[in-house]
């Protein structure tokens, strides 16, 4: 089953850190939270325990932290879909803040690690301060690739040639939805493969009839038939796509987030994707997400301004938003990105 672009599926792992009541009595100088181990751009195996070891320096009353699991571009939620205890150890040469957790069977590719640190005093600290760090990791599976395939129905079908309907909106160019690319590895552990960086690479035969960008979006632009070809480890596969929607000219919009920028703890920072347009000078529909950074409250998601309160922060840390549009026809655009840099 095809999963509509407009409805993501974040999967989030939590982990605790640290006994409950364990209190760091430290000072208010020189602040800092990171995560020094596992480094930045390191290479794994899915599945495999990896010891985690963080610096809470002079962070006053600091009690535990917690970890989350990202996909690459995963939206992210308020609440973690399943939550599992770390293992941490009491081993008297243990580092401060460290423990051993495991990468997910699953994993392949990008995997985004976020620890978050939580003061003594509770919910109410947790909504002013963000103590937070992040690593990016890259996540390759020890087993052979044996096949890929894909989670639809085939041929994948759009608009009056569909035997069901899957999509809310299957009837107009313009129409983006993720093609779900699956890989099956000699460990018996079927991996997700739709994304770049788990090494696939894409061939629409018709881009006439789909576009398919480099993360497996596949954009619907004419009636046809077209074959898309899927490469990754040596192995390949395709699947046939026909395309029998209304066909009304139409050209897909454009999301423009704004540009990167910087903005001070405690303030109010808005969104503006009011540079986006339609090509058709129509209005947009419009939809922010978070996916980088401790989660924030996200208000007016939306609407061309949406907007948070930045939280306070220890040293400069950087929250990343993505943006989609869609135009009054249902065709929409590939997502676009923009940072927000939040300084002391």
């Amino acid at each position: 089953m095809l999963t509509p672009y407009n409805h993501p599926s974040p999967w989030v792992l939590k982990f605790l850190f640290l006994p409950l009541g364990m209190i760091l009595l430290l000072g208010e100088s020189g602040l800092a939270f990171t995560i020094l181990e596992p480094t930045d751009s390191s290479t794994f195996k899915s599945g495999q325990d990896i010891t985690v070891r963080l610096d809470p320096n002079d962070l006053s009353n600091l009690i535990q932290s917690k970890f989350y699991w990202y996909r690459e571009h995963e939206d992210m939620l308020l609440e973690s879909v399943d939550e599992n205890l770390a293992r941490t150890s009491t081993q008297k040469d243990d580092p401060p803040f460290g423990g051993t957790i495991k990468i997910p069977e699953t994993a392949v590719g990008q995997l985004r690690l976020l620890a978050v640190g939580e003061r003594k005093g509770g919910q109410f600290h947790e909504e002013k301060w963000a103590i937070f760090d992040e690593v990016f990791l890259t996540i390759e599976p020890e087993a052979e690739l044996v096949e890929i395939d894909f989670e639809t129905n085939k041929p994948l079908a759009f608009g009056r040639a569909a035997a069901a309907t899957v999509y809310d909106k299957v009837d107009f160019l313009g129409t983006i939805a993720e093609l779900p690319v699956i890989g099956i590895f000699a460990d018996g552990i079927t991996r997700p493969l739709r994304l770049q960086s788990s090494g696939t690479t894409y061939h629409s035969s018709n881009e006439k009839v789909v576009l398919i960008n480099s993360d497996g979006l596949m954009q619907l632009v004419g009636n046809g038939t077209t074959t898309i070809t899927v490469k990754n480890r040596g192995k390949e596969a395709t699947l046939a796509v026909i395309v029998e929607v209304q066909d009304d000219p139409n050209e897909s919009p454009e999301a423009n987030p704004g540009k990167n920028r910087s903005v001070p703890s405690g303030s109010r920072v808005q969104l503006n994707a009011l540079s986006s347009y339609d090509p058709e000078g129509g209005s947009l529909q419009y939809y922010w997400s978070q996916i980088g950074g401790s989660n924030v409250a996200l208000l007016d998601p939306y609407s061309a301004k949406a907007s948070f309160l930045a939280p306070y922060v220890e040293d400069t840390k950087t929250f990343r938003f993505k943006l989609r549009v869609t135009d009054i026809q249902g065709a929409d655009s590939f997502p676009a990105f923009v940072d927000i840099s939040v300084e002391p």
